[in-house]
């Protein structure tokens, strides 16, 4: 049965930070529209791309913690966390250690972006290194890389490695004749999908979803597969465990 309490493991709510939120005002209504469509957890994932510019954690956790405490205006049990998506590249683990990148909820996860057309040979390697380095990386909107979701091998393989698995909910609100979201519940019914994320950016046309997102695939898959990926793994997630 179809229940509230949703993990939002990717957004971009945090204000003047990215291409995100622009002020507080479009923050809360983000928040508030998050928690409508079910989202009791959300992390905040600001972009972190490669470059001479440092990212400043301390200015990115402030952020977070006034966000949370907007958040608590809410609903007592809404909660932000702090976050980034990280535009791969070579030292990242260098980078966390040295105070620009951050983990997500302070965990050892971590949301790994990678280019569309990025190479299947670049992300194998760029997440064996992250692997190798203790940390759990979650390859943001996997259906947006190609060398992936082209290939379900892949997919398998680096799942194999110790990857996970994040995919957009805007995703998977095509109608039936939508190969992408066809293909992506399929992959969710297989157990090979571990986390949504709304990526969410303003309110017009990258809003907060979920819950629109998660009574499609009520009306389509097994449930035991959905309690999987929307609460197994989120309280793994939040209890710092690892799928």
């Amino acid at each position: 049965m179809e229940q509230t309490g949703y993990l939002d493991l990717h957004s971009h709510i945090l204000p003047g930070v990215d291409d995100g939120s622009a002020d507080w005002d479009m923050t809360m209504r983000m928040l508030v529209t998050a928690y409508r469509q079910g989202v009791r957890h959300i992390v905040a994932t600001p972009h972190n791309y490669p470059g001479n510019k440092k990212q400043d954690n301390e200015q990115i956790r402030a952020l977070v913690r006034e966000a949370n405490e907007r958040a608590k205006e809410i609903a007592f049990d809404f909660e932000v966390l702090s976050g980034n998506e990280i535009m791969y590249r070579s030292g990242i683990a260098e980078e966390i250690s040295a105070g620009h990148i951050l983990t997500m909820a302070d965990s050892r996860y971590l949301l790994v972006e990678f280019y569309p057309e990025e190479r299947y040979r670049i992300v194998y390697q760029g997440l064996k290194e992250l692997v190798e380095a203790g940390y759990r990386p979650i390859i943001a909107h996997m259906e947006r890389v190609e060398a992936l979701f082209a290939k379900e091998e892949n997919i398998r393989e680096i799942i194999k490695l110790g990857a996970l698995i994040q995919v957009n909910a805007r995703s998977l609100t095509g109608g039936i004749f939508d190969r992408r979201s066809a293909r992506l519940r399929k992959l969710i019914e297989n157990g090979m999908v571990h986390f949504l994320g709304s990526d969410c950016h303003n309110m017009d046309s990258r809003p907060p979803m979920m819950k629109d997102a998660v009574e499609k695939l009520y009306k389509k898959l097994p449930e035991d597969s959905l309690r999987r990926m929307l609460y197994e793994n989120q309280e793994h997630f939040l209890q710092k465990k690892y799928i």
